[in-house]
């Protein structure tokens, strides 16, 4: 449950905050949609400030752990490019990226993420600050004329003429006093883990490509560990979903979750403890029960619990599960999302609603902007989408597109010196275009209702 708010209040005295600098284009999270936004913010000629709290950019791929990136391609057809594409390349180059995998989820080194990263958005002009927390904004009517940021320096100001909200809490929109909702059942936290001195060679037949869009999960390890969760002795968890981690004896591991709500930092702050602790608690029992496992040792952990869901703004369209079931030709389609409804239960080591989309659907940029904006535009998991829709578009791959299309719709508004929601979006898509997004409508055909979806999935079925 979420904090009761004392009644008590404290008067603090007024300030000036000092403003140090002046931006065309404010980026608030370095996350997969803040890299790529601010990347195609400053390469459509904004001056572009990119704002992130940890020394580091990559969001839940770099200070969660979380690989794969989930997904570039879908039945064989690529539906993600542009931007994203161009950045996961770099990162191949680097041999921190798989992306020759056909299932589009795409493994990542998180520190080659973080180089990578780095890398293109300083080479595109892109301004860092990192170690800063967003704090609140100046705003009236929907316009955002100074972000406000907290650091070591203090309280200080940026003027922009444009706002990306990119925190994945919709910090920024909410603090402009624009609509945002939340959902009284939030999807659950994971604390991703890597772990050495593993026996990769026995595990193999879980380290290949996604099959039907479903990862491989071991039904021998999955069913113990159902056995010992019935018994009490192993926490909620799901899958486990374990990656090879780039060489031998290494694994990236996601299969803890806990519920939350990552935007009430009481409880977020009892939900990392929580799950430290049956983290070290699981890689014992790992230890114990699997021989693959026997000599395992604890290499890295998320600096923070991966987070799926908070806020969503209450955006100028709602993204519906019939838009992700039965894709639909928005005029204003910036991205695509091709990944399974999968829903993970706060009650369960179950999965709910899981259902295999055969083809990539469209997702339109009114998803991204608040009702009331004038100047405030969003990319990643804060969009507006119902809760199935949410369940598909919420992977860091569309995030990216999403972030690409946000950038360039936020450059061709100062360019044309028009509002957010007044950009052209027929000079929307064809800059993406342009830049090599997949945009097009090829993927919808209105007299076929049925064979994009696979509703009958068991998602831990067999070994693979």
């Amino acid at each position: 449950m979420a904090r009761e708010k004392s009644a008590a209040q404290v008067t603090e005295p007024s300030r000036a905050t000092p403003v140090v600098g002046d931006f065309d284009v404010i980026v608030a999270g370095g996350g997969p949609a803040g890299v790529i936004a601010a990347i195609a913010a400053s390469r459509g000629g904004a001056r572009t400030l990119l704002i992130e709290r940890y020394g580091f950019v990559g969001g839940m791929s770099t200070s969660a752990l979380v690989t794969p990136i989930s997904e570039f391609r879908v039945a064989g057809q690529q539906h993600i490019g542009g931007i994203p594409l161009e950045l996961m390349q770099r990162a191949a180059e680097l041999g921190g990226a798989e992306i020759e995998r056909d299932s589009g989820n795409w493994p990542i080194n998180d520190e080659i993420m973080k180089l990578a990263a780095q890398r293109m958005l300083l080479e595109s002009g892109v301004t860092l600050l990192f170690h800063s927390w967003f704090s609140d904004v100046v705003a009236e009517d929907g316009r955002v004329s100074h972000i406000i940021v907290q650091n070591k320096a203090g309280r200080v100001a940026y003027a922009c003429r444009t706002v990306i909200d990119c925190t994945g809490d919709a910090d920024v929109v909410r603090a402009a006093g624009l609509p945002t909702t939340k959902g009284d059942v939030l999807q659950p936290a994971t604390l991703w883990f890597q772990l050495g001195g593993v026996d990769t060679d026995a595990l193999t037949y879980v380290f290949g490509d996604a099959v039907d869009g479903i990862l491989p999960v071991s039904e021998s390890i999955r069913t113990r560990l159902a056995e010992l969760h019935a018994a009490g002795e192993v926490p909620l968890f799901g899958g486990p979903w374990i990656n090879r981690f780039f060489r031998d004896g290494m694994v990236s591991i996601n299969v803890l979750r806990e519920p939350t709500d990552a935007s009430d930092p009481e409880w977020f702050t009892r939900t990392e403890t929580s799950l430290r602790e049956k983290m070290h608690a699981l890689i014992e029992i790992l230890r114990r029960e699997f021989p693959e496992f026997r000599d395992a040792w604890l290499a890295k952990s998320g600096i923070q619990t991966g987070v799926r869901e908070t806020h969503h703004i209450v955006g100028l369209y709602e993204l519906t599960q019939d838009d992700v079931l039965h894709p639909k030709a928005f005029p204003d389609t910036i991205a695509k999302g091709a990944h399974t409804i999968d829903i993970h239960q706060t009650d369960s080591i179950d999965q709910n609603e899981f259902v295999l989309l055969r083809r990539p659907y469209n997702v339109p940029f009114r998803c991204l902007v608040p009702r009331g904006s004038v100047n405030v535009v969003t990319a990643g998991r804060c969009l507006s989408a119902d809760g199935p829709g949410f369940g598909s578009v919420r992977v860091m791959a569309t995030c990216m597109a999403m972030g690409q299309g946000a950038g360039t719709a936020a450059a061709l508004a100062l360019a044309h010196d028009v509002a957010i929601p007044d950009v052209d979006v027929a000079q929307l898509r064809a800059a993406l275009i342009e830049q090599g997004a997949i945009v097009d409508f090829d993927n919808v055909d209105p007299d076929d209702h049925d064979d994009n979806i696979d509703r009958h999935v068991d998602a831990f079925a067999v070994d693979r």
